[in-house]
């Protein structure tokens, strides 16, 4: 028998056993109902969600807005009646938050600009007015390129990258995964990879980009301009400045502002014609310094007969700063609060105890969450896990939008499959109905720190709908994007999720380590 027959047969059979697995696997069909019942008949999603993001957005990692939600989503859970209800601190850095943002272009002509201060980005020294210099960061290959601009940018805001070509878009904004999507989605592909010997080399060459802000501070730049780069239609990206700006002895940062595509294109079209532009920009902006923590919101279900084995669901509360974070991610950390809310609400008992959490500092590094993997799986003098490590059944995560959820990513967990395909069955009228594999895309969110360290994770396979394509990290992520028949469809499916992961006998499989 040659190798690809045995490998055809060792499928059939693996998948025999799959289906007498997921026929083994018990649902808690009066679960269910009255999961499904209180989450679509009695729904509090929609206002929490309002809360977090109108009063409360954008709720950068350490700001005075994130920490007004934390300590509002603890209240919530403890009106919730969950147990252990804990701000957990980390250990953050600097927090910043902007306070006044003011960017026009006064001639030739006046405009008001969209324009945007990265998060970390330093304030201007009150109202400043002054000519816009072009410097291509891209072409400035060596310390002599700088010297040429010397003497010339003192009170210049610097507009650092050519005009972005920009046509119209015939693709639409939103859209929802189809059946054969889905079914291409949950193929497993097979490739023969052949290990590149040569590797990969980046190029160096150039100035580095930390070397061309110093010089800018020094030479008296009032501000330092990007164009968005992904997005059009006035949708500007708003994440941080480059580095890690949060920590404490970070270098000095320049006033640095990301601007609508359109305006940044205005702008450098008037300059190539060899007319003046000047802009007035005023920036204001708060630091917390003094105290470098940040915290993560944790609340619990507790368990019974094996309450001390943990099953745990999260997402995280931080946001970026140029808008409320509603997509990104409220819509996850809301279905989190809902789905506790729900079965709280249901008297459900079950056999683990399910652990709520709300991570800080996902946008900045997954430091919340990471925090968290570190102090209660692994010791910190030998580096091994830790009996709770062992005790830990399964992690859930929520980070990709107000779509539908269609599934579940099993992170080639392949022994989890049958028991997340069991789970789905009662909410195939709802549009659940696939268990990937393995990933075609880059997910990456909370639930990599848990994976790395071998337990086993399940992110939610969502519809896109317009995560992709306008709110990610954007200006425009705001609660008016939010479906809540998407959202309530979510949340009814955690809560039955985390039950069902609690009530097995035995703990959720893990991933072979050999």
């Amino acid at each position: 028998m040659n190798k690809i027959m045995k490998i055809g047969l060792l499928g059939i059979v693996v998948w025999f056993l799959g289906i007498q697995a997921m026929a083994q696997e018990k649902i808690y069909w009066d679960i269910v109902e009255k999961i499904r019942e209180e989450g679509f008949q009695n729904s509090h999603l929609m206002e929490d969600v309002s809360y977090m993001t109108d009063v409360y957005g954008p709720r950068l990692p350490k700001s005075p807005s994130y920490l007004a939600s934390a300590k509002w989503v603890k209240t919530k859970f403890e009106e919730y009646g969950l147990s252990n209800v804990t701000l957990d601190p980390y250990e953050f850095g600097i927090g910043w938050q902007n306070e006044y943002t003011s960017v026009h272009m006064m001639s030739p002509q006046y405009m008001p600009l969209i324009a945007y201060p990265q998060s970390w980005s330093a304030p201007t020294d009150g109202k400043v007015r002054g000519p816009v210099v072009f410097m291509n960061f891209r072409e400035m290959l060596s310390l002599n390129a700088l010297n040429s601009f010397k003497g010339k940018l003192k009170g210049a805001i610097v507009f650092t990258a050519p005009k972005r070509h920009l046509e119209p878009s015939f693709q639409p904004d939103a859209v929802l995964l189809s059946k054969d999507q889905l079914d291409r989605m949950a193929l497993t592909p097979i490739k023969f990879q052949k290990q590149d010997r040569k590797g990969r080399h980046e190029d160096h060459s150039g100035v580095q980009r930390r070397k061309i802000i110093d010089f800018l501070i020094l030479e008296g730049a009032v501000a330092v301009v990007s164009p968005e780069r992904v997005y059009d239609d006035g949708i500007v990206m708003v994440t941080k400045v480059p580095g890690r700006p949060w920590e404490k002895g970070a270098p000095s940062q320049a006033t640095e502002l990301v601007m609508a595509a359109e305006h940044y294109n205005r702008i450098m079209r008037i300059m190539k014609k060899g007319i003046p532009v000047e802009m007035e920009v005023e920036i204001r902006v708060a630091y917390s310094k003094d105290n470098l923590t940040d915290y993560n919101v944790i609340a619990e279900l507790p368990g019974t007969d094996l309450a001390d084995e943990v099953v745990m669901v999260g997402g995280h509360l931080d946001a970026h700063a140029g808008a409320t974070g509603a997509e990104d991610n409220a819509t996850g950390a809301v279905q989190v609060l809902e789905a506790a809310r729900i079965l709280k609400a249901i008297g459900a008992k079950p056999r683990r105890t399910i652990k709520f959490v709300l991570w800080g500092g996902e946008e900045t590094g997954h430091m919340g969450s990471k925090a968290y993997v570190q102090k209660h799986f692994l010791d910190p003098n030998t580096g091994k896990s830790t009996p709770e490590h062992a005790r830990f059944s399964g992690y859930f995560n929520l980070d990709y939008g107000t779509g539908k959820i269609r599934g579940v990513y099993l992170m080639n967990n392949f022994l989890a499959r049958p028991i997340i395909d069991a789970w789905m069955e009662p909410f195939h009228d709802v549009g659940m109905t696939h268990s990937i594999l393995i990933p075609g895309q880059d997910i990456g969110s909370d639930h990599t720190e848990f994976e790395d360290v071998g337990l086993p994770v399940f992110p939610f396979l969502q519809d896109p709908v317009e995560n992709d394509s306008i709110t990610f990290h954007s200006n425009m992520d705001f609660y008016d994007k939010i479906i809540p028949e998407y959202l309530i469809q979510g949340a009814v499916i955690v809560a039955s999720f985390v039950y069902h992961a609690a009530m097995r006998d035995d703990k959720l499989p893990r991933k072979s380590t050999n």
